[in-house]
């Protein structure tokens, strides 16, 4: 299990690669592979990530919710599966969506983390995300 150390400012990290250290990849849709933020198909018929920079504790990443077509709908858009699974549940883990596009000011999407487990937790929203739009979607994990 890695170190956690604190600094004078209060900031939190890692002294090995692990559960805080190992940084997570895009992958492809739908897929279930450790260490990876995915797209589902609730995000469209072709979503991506992209511009990921992540690890099990926190992280930014791009959500494009269509490439080639396709129905998005309410609920999990996105999934992150932590390189190294938690002893337990985690406590809260905190998410942010905002659309990125031209005119839409930065705008807060209606969104939360579901499907939490040791091993990792959904980006769900409450209404489809908008075709051709990009979205900037943090998160924070509380352990």
């Amino acid at each position: 299990m890695p170190a956690i150390t604190t600094d004078a400012y209060g900031h939190r990290s890692g002294t090995s690669a692990g559960t805080l250290g190992t940084a997570l990849a895009a992958g492809a849709v739908s897929t279930t592979a450790i260490g990876t933020i995915v797209p589902t198909t609730a995000a469209g018929a072709a979503p991506t990530v992209t511009a990921v920079t992540a690890n099990d504790t926190a992280g930014t990443f791009t959500l494009s919710p269509v490439t080639g077509g396709g129905a998005q709908a309410a609920g999990a858009v996105a999934q992150v599966f932590f390189a190294q699974p938690y002893a337990a549940t985690t406590k809260a883990v905190l998410v942010g969506i905002v659309d990125n596009a031209a005119g839409a000011g930065a705008v807060a999407v209606a969104a939360g983390a579901q499907t939490i487990t040791t091993t990792g937790f959904t980006f769900n929203v409450s209404a489809a995300l908008t075709t051709a739009h990009t979205y900037n979607c943090t998160f924070h994990v509380v352990a």
